[in-house]
């Protein structure tokens, strides 16, 4: 085998491996999936820009209702988009949480004017306080401490107050100077507390009667979210900060157990399943300019992703039912996309203008999902399509290619060497030879002055020589053949002066090698 042969079987082995490589790489990963999402609209409504909405039990029939709210509205509709209740409010903030102990989702209106806080009740509002002594409403938590259910409000100057169900004072705290940012659950040893942050960074956990059990200041915070991620009865707190740090601390005593810089702000996060361990759940953050990340619990990065504008709400939700969730995103574009549990991306729909709210759950017996944007709500059914086995394809491809990369090396390899170019002087007139034979010798006398002006030398210059003067025997045999007269010139040889034929290559009386 020839060197180029030996080239191009090393060549084609190099892409062989590199094919397969990337072919196993997407196959594991799950990069090159099947699989895709399509969205029907069941039912829709106009709406303004919702602040909250959840499918829940608001009426106590067993059959799930739709909340939503925002700014100035809030209205409530059965599983089939017929209307139970509608409020007009004065840009209020909502939750939801069974406050009075039937058993049924209540609903806490807390807005800026009289009355400040009413509590909706299967559709029928009650006022718990007309007046209090807090500023704008910024957040509203329903939490069920062992001493009993507190309805907590945050203020836009990092203002806190419990309230009882019955809308009695408890208490007041002041965590920063700018608006609340996150209210949440936090266990901690497996006891219920609050957990409260400002956009100023402060952040902490409280217990029932409003006292700190630990308070950290960071820097400015759009985020906080609190959920126990491992199920070991403590909490982890998960921040969003406004320069793009993603951190996770500790619950019991507010130690930081990681950071992560995302190189933009932080302006949603949520936990979502999606390594199909159930122990654990994982964390999906969104950033500002468009970025999704999948973290563990120890802050390893997963994967990671984009979409083509803020990122502005996250739902995981297992729409496959194998096990681990699929990622739905809504970005301010009005663009919702869903993130399979390992990473790719599947467009499912676009609506008008930014989404602001995504949920899912049991609609007129039919599992839907609502999103929102600025202008309307839309319940979607959402339906899932894959092609079994795809997984693998991956590799199926690379083998197929990898087969015709060395079949045509293979061809390449084995072409026999293209033989060097020779003019043939059989069969020619007397005059065609001595014109061949001036035009050999014209050459030799080339290769010389080229030899002597250093611009050949070495191997380039006896393996041109040896050619030419191989070419010009051919030549005399041709005369010969064709009987026709050749005078037969001779040179002496430059070692012993013998006489000898010109073009021979050694002397015959002193084997000197003839070079020119």
């Amino acid at each position: 085998m020839n060197n180029r042969s030996i080239l191009t079987v090393i060549f084609a082995l190099i892409m062989v491996a590199l094919v397969m490589g990337v072919s196993v790489i997407f196959a594991l990963t799950g990069k090159a999936s099947a699989e895709k999402y399509s969205a029907d609209t069941v039912w829709s409504k106009s709406a303004g820009q919702a602040e909250s909405m959840k499918i829940i039990d608001l009426t106590g029939d067993g059959q799930e209702d739709l909340f939503i709210q925002g700014g100035s509205f809030a209205d409530i509709y059965d599983g089939a988009g017929n209307s139970i209740a509608s409020f007009s409010l004065g840009f209020s903030k909502s939750t939801m949480g069974d406050v009075n102990g039937d058993g049924v989702e209540d609903v806490v209106l807390f807005q800026p004017f009289t009355p400040m806080v009413q509590l909706v009740n299967k559709g029928e509002a009650t006022i718990l306080l007309d007046t209090l002594n807090i500023g704008s409403p910024a957040r509203v938590a329903v939490m069920k401490f062992d001493s009993g259910t507190e309805i907590i409000l945050g203020d836009s100057n990092g203002n806190l107050m419990g309230v009882t169900p019955d809308g009695r004072e408890l208490w007041t705290a002041t965590i920063g100077t700018e608006e609340i940012r996150g209210l949440d659950d936090a266990l901690v040893n497996g006891t219920l507390y609050l957990a409260a942050a400002s956009y100023s960074g402060n952040f902490g956990v409280y217990d029932a009667d409003g006292a700190a059990l630990w308070t950290v200041t960071t820097g400015q915070l759009r985020r906080m979210r609190a959920y126990d991620l491992n199920g070991d009865g403590n909490s982890e707190i998960l921040t969003g900060g406004e320069y793009g740090e993603f951190a996770l601390w500790n619950a019991a005593n507010g130690t930081q157990t990681f950071a992560k810089g995302m190189g933009q702000p932080v302006s949603e996060i949520r936990p979502a399943e999606i390594n199909g361990d159930p122990t654990s759940q994982e964390i999906i953050v969104g950033g500002k300019d468009g970025g999704v990340w999948a973290f563990d619990i120890n802050g390893k990065q997963l994967w990671s992703g984009s979409v083509s504008d803020k990122v502005t709400e996250i739902l995981g939700v297992d729409l496959t039912d194998d096990g681990r969730d699929e990622v739905i995103i809504g970005d301010d574009s009005g663009s919702v996309y869903i993130f399979s549990s390992n990473g790719s991306r599947a467009a499912l729909k676009t609506l008008t203008s930014g989404i602001t709210r995504i949920d899912e759950g049991k609609l007129n017996g039919e599992r839907l999902v609502a999103v929102s944007d600025g202008t309307h709500l839309e319940v979607l059914k959402v339906t899932h399509s894959g092609i079994p086995g795809f997984q693998f394809t991956p590799i199926l491809v690379g083998l197929i290619l990898s087969a015709a990369i060395l079949a045509v090396a293979w061809i390449l390899a084995t072409l026999p060497v293209k033989p060097a170019m020779k003019v043939s002087i059989q069969d020619k007139s007397r005059e065609s030879l001595e014109a061949e034979r001036r035009m050999l010798k014209e050459s030799i006398a080339d290769v010389e002055r080229l030899r002597k002006a250093g611009e050949v030398t070495g191997d380039a210059y006896l393996s041109r020589l040896k050619q030419l003067r191989g070419d010009l025997a051919e030549n005399e045999v041709a005369f010969k053949t064709g009987g026709f007269p050749i005078k037969v010139e001779t040179i002496k040889c430059p070692n012993c002066g013998g006489t000898l034929e010109l073009g021979v290559d050694k002397c015959e009386y002193c084997g000197h090698v003839i070079l020119t």
